[in-house]
């Protein structure tokens, strides 16, 4: 009893004594090798081991740099905390703050009900109406956010259809047990055929009970899947690809070159990668749910039409848009398009009416997200005015919604209230994810650190044996594993911890540093086997439709699809558009000084350190 008490104990006071334990143990690393690389590596397994256990908050790990640099002399204070506020982290934000807004008027739902409301009433089509918009919000809002936000949705169309099968076998027990009492003289003659149909009756409950929990299954994993996916398409989708984009950055002006990717080039890359895998999650969770029957003619099912009753239902509950939905679509609708003319890059953009590499995508992110806070979320009173005699000259025809006219009187009374903006920020400052803001600075900043301090270059050096494989090899492996890793650990920490590695490798390879980084980044979004490994998987999993195993057995298939079309996609079309067959020349002299070098990884750390290092280093090819 002592000893369960005692282990108790430790288990609760975990983040304290591992807070404590840990850098202690790791502290004969810089101790013993007094140079750069090692204090740089002591940071970096002490940072990551708060990351992946999170032993503490992830955005209280990603301000650890901010002392532990300066105080181990791998970087100054002023620039570690420079590096905390780049050009990408304020693209991110100015989209976090448009996704704000469109939650706050619930823009959102309103196309989540509408989709849902457009499709047929077969499962296959449902299921793809809860898909549509999980995958099209999260490629521009958090995957956090519009899992959330469909979840209700799907959990309601989930009980509409087991409440009216359950309606239906009520009534159907009822019309038989009148049927049954209705002549009581051949009761007793037909008893044993009336047991055998109870039995029947109980026998087809069972497998619809047991067809309805596969149902559900496939419902709530679609939407976990689709999410994630969805943040592959676009820059903004995820953390992982805008923490890609500032490390890429960064490489590239270290050998004096510009990063090729932007918002628009991005899109070359992952949405068609999302789309396929969008396709490929719609035909598998058919197959994962109904087996060979998904291929079969469904029949006519009337909880099906019920649950369209009840979406049609609840889609008129929001009445007609309002002044403020649309205010916040027409923005969001500009934020994109300026996004993609900045520098599409076969045609002249909109970027080139300003000074060369002043503007970036982040500016007309955060030019947006400030011009919502000025926009007003009601229409001014003579807009109304115009609109209110528009209205009457129309007569009925001005609405088929039955809520329309109350809006329209609503909206003319609240012409005399105060002038409010569509955001607040008291509105903004609950909504944001700031801990996210603060893992992306904390990783440029780790990425910054590993780079200044020679750690990058040791780490990548160990790893030049594998120049013997074939460069698409060596990306789907360095894909494999990563997608493995994201699975225990955070997407925005895993990308951090390996992209830079994978873009160093590339270098020392004589490979396209894209080749390595762009599918690292993308395999960090592949997380579809535990409830850990996205927040989207947490929420679904909480719903009690799901088990561990039926999310393993769901994801694992989506894992090798995933990993072969985007190894596929690496190989094919994305080598020929961004020319990634041949590593450019503002890489070449470095490529070639570190190949043509005898010197291994530890005679390079020898010019660095009195004590020496003795490690054990396979050596160059």
């Amino acid at each position: 009893m002592g000893l369960r008490h005692w282990l108790k104990g430790c288990w609760l006071y975990r983040s304290l004594w591992l807070s404590i334990l840990v850098p202690l143990l790791l502290a004969p690393l810089p101790y013993y090798h007094p140079n750069s690389v090692a204090r740089a590596g002591y940071c970096v397994i002490v940072i990551a081991f708060f990351w992946m256990t999170e032993i503490l908050p992830l955005a209280v790990t990603s301000l650890f740099p901010v002392f532990l640099f300066p105080m181990f002399g791998i970087m100054s204070a002023k620039d570690v905390c420079s590096s905390y506020v780049k050009d990408t982290l304020m693209l991110f934000l100015g989209s976090l703050v448009v996704a704000v807004a469109v939650e706050r008027w619930n823009l959102h739902k309103r196309l989540a009900l509408r989709t849902l409301t457009l499709v047929g009433t077969q499962p296959r089509w449902l299921m793809l109406g809860i898909m549509l918009p999980c995958w099209f919000l999260s490629m521009w809002m958090s995957n956090t956010a519009t899992c959330a936000m469909m979840m209700p949705i799907v959990t309601a169309i989930l009980t509409q259809i087991r409440n009216t099968r359950r309606a239906q076998r009520r009534a159907a027990r009822a019309t038989s047990s009148l049927m049954k009492h209705g002549d009581s003289g051949r009761q007793e003659e037909n008893g044993d055929i009336e047991l055998e149909a109870t039995r029947r009756a109980e026998d087809d409950e069972a497998a619809e009970d047991k067809e309805f929990d596969s149902l559900a299954k496939v419902f709530i994993l679609c939407t976990a899947y689709s999410a994630n996916i969805g943040g592959i398409a676009t820059l903004t989708g995820t953390p992982s690809n805008i923490i890609f984009k500032g490390l890429a950055d960064g490489l590239y002006q270290e050998h004096g070159g510009t990063n090729p990717i932007n918002f628009a080039s991005w899109l070359l890359i992952g949405m068609p990668v999302s789309f396929i895998l969008f396709l490929c999650l719609w035909g598998w969770m058919q197959l994962y749910g109904e087996g060979l029957r998904c291929f079969r003619c469904v029949t006519k099912d009337s909880s099906f039409d019920s649950v369209k009753e009840a979406l049609w239902a609840e889609y008129r509950k929001m009445g007609s848009m309002t002044f403020a939905e649309g205010v916040v679509l027409v923005n969001f609708i500009t934020l994109a398009l300026l996004w993609v003319t900045r520098s599409p890059g076969f045609i002249p953009g909109w970027g080139l009416l300003f000074e060369k590499g002043f503007v970036k995508d982040s500016t007309p992110a955060v030019l947006i997200a400030c011009v919502l806070f000025v926009l007003p979320s009601r229409a001014p009173h003579c807009l109304l005015s115009c609109r209110g005699k528009s209205a009457g000259r129309a007569g009925e025809k001005t609405s088929l919604l039955p809520q329309a006219d109350g809006n329209e009187s609503l909206a003319l009374a609240a012409s005399h209230l105060p002038y409010q903006p569509i955001l607040t920020w008291k509105a903004v400052n609950e909504k944001l994810a700031w801990g996210v803001l603060l893992l992306m600075g904390g990783g440029f900043a780790l990425a910054d650190g590993c780079q200044a301090s020679g750690l990058s270059q040791w780490m990548s050096g160990h790893l030049e044996g594998v120049a013997q494989l074939s460069p698409w090899l060596i990306a789907l492996i360095l894909s494999t594993f990563i997608a493995l890793a994201t699975e225990m650990t955070s997407n925005a920490a895993t990308t951090t911890l390996f992209v830079p590695i994978a873009g160093d490798l590339a270098v020392k390879l004589g490979v396209h540093p894209l080749m390595f980084m762009v599918p690292c980044t993308v395999a960090t979004s592949l997380a579809f086997l535990l409830p850990v490994a996205t927040p989207p998987n947490a929420i679904v999993f909480a719903s009690g439709y799901l088990r561990v195993k039926d999310m393993v057995l769901g994801g694992i298939p989506m894992n090798i699809i995933s990993l072969v079309v985007l190894n596929v996609a690496i190989n094919t079309y994305i080598v020929s558009a961004f020319d990634l067959s041949q590593l450019p020349d503002l890489f070449k002299v470095n490529a070639s000084s570190s190949l043509s070098s005898s010197s291994s990884p530890l005679e390079y750390l020898a010019g660095t350190t009195s004590g020496g290092l003795v490690l054990n280093v396979t050596g160059s090819p």
